[in-house]
């Protein structure tokens, strides 16, 4: 299947240079539940064809680890989750451990299409970051389907310099955040909007939307009308409630496949409502 992208987007910044930028891919997990969650995310984050990138993994699980092995580009840190309560705390370390000049959080529900690390980085520019403007999201517990729109980008998409343009201080998230939201907290803060470079994932290109998957399930910190927008209401389920391309909807599936999930939906009822927007 051929790769084509938006206008401009075809010179890849470092094609000149004779070795890549590092980037660190960071993974937090929080409980035990969610292991083989972060399992299946990190080895969909393995898969990039973008040849320079290691991943970090920040576990604060009581019993169990991530991992069997580490090696140089793949590690991860048992941390006690007293000391490290929120998701910020536990990216912060993980920033602090990378090696990489620039940082891709991903979260344990999340499938990275092969090439987004390489899409990503060929729209970076000193000193700000790149966001997706849409994403596939997909309700495990309702079977449903959608894409997620924000043409200011989503901010659960963001590619990020690990330090500031002083050259010294890391790009940090808040570490005291409880509630819902420290993704769009810790661009507003650190880039805003002038110094966020938003990559139009359009369904009319692929990978698209599917660059990036997210799942959601019970454990979710964010609520479903947070997460799904109008797209939360009942009515949807069972459902794929946008006009996602055929071969968009084939690599979808084939990752659900790949990480044991599965959603029996409607294909029928595809294109009946738009792509969701943020609420």
């Amino acid at each position: 299947m051929e790769m084509t992208g938006p206008g401009g987007m075809t010179e890849f910044n470092s094609a000149a240079s004779p070795s890549l930028p590092l980037v660190s891919g960071v993974c937090v997990v929080g409980d035990d539940e969610r292991i083989n969650l972060a399992r299946s995310a990190v080895t969909s984050f393995l898969r990039q064809t973008y040849p320079n990138f290691e991943v970090v993994i920040v576990c604060a699980a009581p019993t169990k680890t991530v991992l069997d092995n580490e090696w140089d580009t793949l590690r991860e840190f048992q941390v006690d989750p007293v000391q490290y309560p929120t998701i910020g705390a536990l990216r912060n370390k993980g920033i602090e451990e990378a090696n990489g000049e620039w940082i891709l959080p991903f979260d344990d529900d999340d499938h990275c299409h092969l090439h987004r690390i390489f899409l990503q980085m060929a729209a970076r520019r000193p000193g700000h970051c790149v966001t997706l403007s849409e994403q596939i999201r997909i309700d495990i517990d309702r079977n449903m389907m959608c894409t997620f729109a924000n043409p200011s980008g989503l901010p659960s998409t963001i590619l990020f310099p690990r330090l500031r343009e002083d050259g010294e201080t890391l790009n940090l998230y808040d570490a005291d955040m409880l509630e819902a939201g420290e993704d769009q907290e810790f661009l507003t803060r650190n880039f805003g909007e002038s110094k966020n470079i938003v990559l139009p994932t359009s369904p009319e290109w692929f990978p698209g939307p599917c660059t990036s998957i997210a799942y959601y399930h019970t454990k979710n910190k964010s609520s479903r009308e947070q997460f799904f927008g109008r797209y939360a209401n009942n009515q949807y389920d069972g459902k794929i409630v946008s006009e996602i391309p055929e071969d968009h909807m084939e690599y979808v599936t084939s990752v659900m496949e790949k990480a044991g999930l599965s959603a029996k939906v409607d294909r029928g009822a595809a294109g009946a409502v738009g792509p969701a927007g943020s609420p």
